[in-house]
């Protein structure tokens, strides 16, 4: 039962008109809590296996991945382990943890210079294809140091999971600059900048939201030394602040919409305490991350004690459907949406559309 209702979830998530690039992310956290892991990987490729973009949960690390396409992408990987375009192109669905379960990987300069640094040690993957068969990318799940390997049954599981990844893919999506955003807890960066407007200091997840800002993360942005010359949102941000000249206490701020969601870039002017030639100022600038309000509201239904249905009658009671249009849409009949609404409001302890509604939103935020 508990796998059909996870495989619901999924099929829902594909079917919600969002962007490739907001569905990866929010497929890759829903995917915990199917198959547990540490972290997820999403590799787009065009139809001929060669990489052309990634999200991968975690930081963006740039010499680990100069290191890796110098080095490994494609050649040495082959040592140990399916090469990358050969693992899209091959006729295997999903390449399992066994194939990495040996001596000579651990033993590897892959998995010690690549995959250890980032507290990587065992992985399963899925070949994601099209209707015709062509790839559309490589999904990941990876386990760290002292977890166990994924198993047979979970790496089934990933390939009945790998068709919704395509459905999602590949499905019509709403205009971005149209949509409603919620910001996200954990996608907030830090990003100073000193008197001549050079990078001086990222947070952890700094540069993979400012490459996401910015179009995404490509095997050559990701291993490029961050420059604010590489990130125009910055550059404008360094050029209003000095036309200010400190006119101003609170700094310009800027929005970016796109395919990945809203960024709000905000900036502020740091005085130094030191005196003397030590004293440079900085500028100070907050990247907040947004993602499509859709996602937010399905996150924030997930975690209730609901149905699968309870949850869409949820969704369509707060976009303004009466009772009888979710039965039409859903078709079912206006008795079972009723019953669902009373088991809804009983479980959640609303007595009202409106209080339903309020009490979604504030999961959401």
């Amino acid at each position: 039962m508990k796998r059909a209702a996870d495989l619901a979830r999924l099929r829902t998530l594909a079917s919600m008109g969002l962007t490739a690039e907001a569905f990866i992310p929010a497929l890759l956290e829903a995917l915990h809590d199917i198959i547990p892991s540490d972290r997820n990987l999403f590799d787009w490729t065009d139809a001929q296996g060669q990489l052309i973009r990634y999200y991968f949960e975690g930081t963006v690390d740039h010499e680990i991945n100069q290191h890796y396409f110098e080095n490994f992408h494609n050649t040495r990987e082959a040592e140990v382990m399916p090469a990358f375009h050969d693992a899209v192109m091959g006729r295997a669905m999903v390449h399992s943890a066994d194939q990495l379960d040996r001596p000579e990987f651990f033993r590897s300069a892959l998995y010690n210079e690549i995959w250890r640094p980032q507290r990587l040690h065992t992985r399963t993957e899925a070949i994601v294809r099209g209707a015709r068969g062509e790839p559309l990318g490589s999904l990941v799940l990876y386990r760290g140091p002292g977890e166990r390997k994924f198993t047979r049954a979970e790496e089934a599981l990933l390939a009945q999971i790998a068709p919704y990844v395509a459905r999602g893919l590949q499905a019509p999506s709403a205009e971005f600059a149209q949509a409603e955003y919620v910001p996200r807890r954990g996608r907030r960066a830090i990003v100073c900048l000193d008197d001549a407007g050079t990078l001086v200091h990222l947070s952890p997840e700094a540069l993979k939201i400012l490459l996401l800002a910015h179009g995404g993360v490509t095997p050559d942005s990701a291993a490029r030394v961050p420059q604010r010359e590489d990130f125009p949102t910055l550059t404008a941000l360094w050029q209003q602040h000095q036309r200010a000249a400190g006119s101003s206490p609170q700094g310009p701020m800027l929005t970016v919409d796109n395919a990945w969601g809203r960024f709000t870039f905000e900036s502020c002017a740091l005085k130094s305490l030191a005196r003397g030639p030590d004293a440079r100022a900085m500028l100070h600038v907050t990247v907040q991350h947004h993602e499509p309000m859709d996602v937010a509201l399905r996150r924030a239904l997930d975690g209730l004690a609901l149905t699968p249905a309870q949850k869409e009658v949820c969704l369509l009671l707060r976009t303004g459907h009466s009772q009888a249009e979710i039965a039409a849409l859903l078709g079912v009949s206006a008795t079972t949406v009723a019953d669902h609404v009373r088991k809804i409001y009983s479980r959640l302890d609303v007595h009202s559309v409106q209080e339903l509604s309020s009490l979604i939103l504030r999961l959401a935020a």
